[in-house]
């Protein structure tokens, strides 16, 4: 590993970060909001670092990018040609956040924001990815299907009908019919959704019976998801990463009683972590086998 200069780049849904790294960690980091397209992110990213380091090349070019199954044919046509090195590899950024999480070694990691997708291995060749199927059909117990169920029961509650909740109505701080016709025209209406978290989280705090009850189903649709993610003869290590886990109270609780059988960790870092190693296995020959969406393009 000696002398080895890697790049790792982790493209989420509308920023992109990167870093430089030799054997010794990080030494030059950047930044982009505002992300549309993500070839022109990772080029962009990449040039600035590539300028920052001083070099004309590096090892490997490591890039994992949110919603890899429609973009990454964009990537793989795009990103490797304008590349400072032999050696891109591209794959989704639940990979990243995987290895990011719990490294080379097998287990499962949850992540849960405004979605919700689990994935697991046994670093033996077998992955298992669990949910992840947006917030129409899937994404159970992530912040947009508690924010959509609390939401329900605020519109039940201006209709007088049963199962409302006068205090998550109140929070909505929002005329109904106004809520509905933003949500029907947003792009963003699954972020919308999550969004009202915080609020659920403070009804459930106030004693509200329906906040406090979608958290705990919350909390168990995670949990079951978590486990559903690890594959037999993984070792029963599940490590959760997202902001939805940050509200903690009634969801974490139920959360890890459904686990307590389960060693639970921390993230030990970020996907762009993730990148980064990924990006040095393949100077070592250690990519994980059978790895989902991991593509390595040879320039």
């Amino acid at each position: 590993m000696v002398g080895v200069l890697v790049i790792g780049v982790d493209v989420g849904g509308t920023g992109a970060r990167a870093a430089i790294a030799r054997e010794q960690g990080i030494f030059a980091q950047s930044e982009l909001n505002g992300v549309t397209d993500k070839v022109t992110a990772v080029i962009s990213l990449v040039d600035e670092l590539i300028e920052r380091a001083g070099v004309s090349e590096v090892d490997v070019v490591a890039v994992g990018a949110a919603g890899f199954q429609l973009t990454g044919a964009r990537l793989r046509d795009g990103v490797p040609p304008k590349m400072p090195t032999k050696n891109v590899l591209l794959c989704s950024d639940m990979l990243t956040s995987y290895i990011g999480a719990l490294g080379l070694s097998d287990g499962a990691v949850i992540a849960a924001g405004t979605g919700a997708v689990a994935l697991g291995t046994d670093m033996a060749g077998t992955w298992q990815r669990v949910d992840g199927w947006g917030y129409l059909l899937g994404d159970h117990g992530g912040g947009s299907w508690i924010g959509r169920h609390a939401m329900h029961a605020a519109l039940r509650a201006a209709d007088g009908r049963p199962g409302g909740s006068r205090l998550l109505l109140r929070l909505l701080d929002k005329d109904p019919a106004e809520l509905v016709a933003e949500i029907s025209e947003r792009p963003d209406r699954a972020g919308l959704m999550a969004s009202f978290v915080p609020a659920v989280a403070r009804a459930a705090e106030e004693g509200d019976v329906i906040a406090a009850g979608l958290l705990r189903t919350a909390g168990d649709h995670l949990a079951d998801t978590a486990l559903a993610a690890l594959p037999l003869g993984a070792r029963r290590t599940i490590a959760t990463t997202g902001n939805l886990f940050k509200i903690g109270g009634l969801l974490w609780q139920r959360f890890t009683a459904r686990l307590k059988h389960v060693e639970l960790q921390e993230a030990k870092g970020t996907g762009l972590d993730g990148a980064l190693t990924l990006a040095k296995a393949v100077i070592t020959n250690e990519l994980p086998e059978n790895a989902p969406s991991l593509t390595l393009v040879k320039n």
